[in-house]
């Protein structure tokens, strides 16, 4: 993996290549936006699919209500308490509301760890993406 250390030696500062190796990696995210009531921040399973970063939610949600047309943020990390090692990617982009009969066929499957039918999909055109990664005690 490619990175750019940082002045104190164990952060390190990632490509934007590295970064989007990891978000397709992983499965949770964070997604935050400026709703009615200030910062609001939801945990959702997503994809990347056409360098664009997809999850599922419910019309009636907060995140369908509040997020369409807006600046969102992504953020995955993964980290090990174990060596304090671990790496963050955040992307910032435009939420966009898609139907399901809209969606590209390889999204129909994505699964969604709560229970109940999310019908809604939300794609975040990525503007910027950047990421982190923290080197462990043993420099792994």
């Amino acid at each position: 993996m490619t990175t750019r250390p940082d002045s104190e030696g164990r952060l390190a500062t990632l490509l934007s290549y590295d970064c989007w190796n990891l978000l397709e990696s992983a499965h949770i995210a964070r997604v935050a936006w400026i709703g009615a009531e200030g910062v609001a921040v939801v945990p959702v399973n997503y994809t990347v699919v056409a360098g664009a970063v997809w999850f599922r939610t419910t019309a009636e949600s907060t995140l369908a209500r509040e997020s369409s047309g807006q600046r969102v943020v992504v953020e995955v990390d993964q980290i090990d308490p174990a060596t304090r090692a671990g790496w963050s990617v955040v992307v910032v982009g435009t939420a966009e509301l898609v139907a399901a009969q809209d969606v590209p066929d390889m999204l129909i499957g994505l699964e969604v760890w709560p229970t109940g039918t999310r019908t809604l999909f939300v794609r975040v055109d990525v503007h910027e993406v950047s990421g982190r990664r923290l080197y462990g005690v043993d420099g792994a």
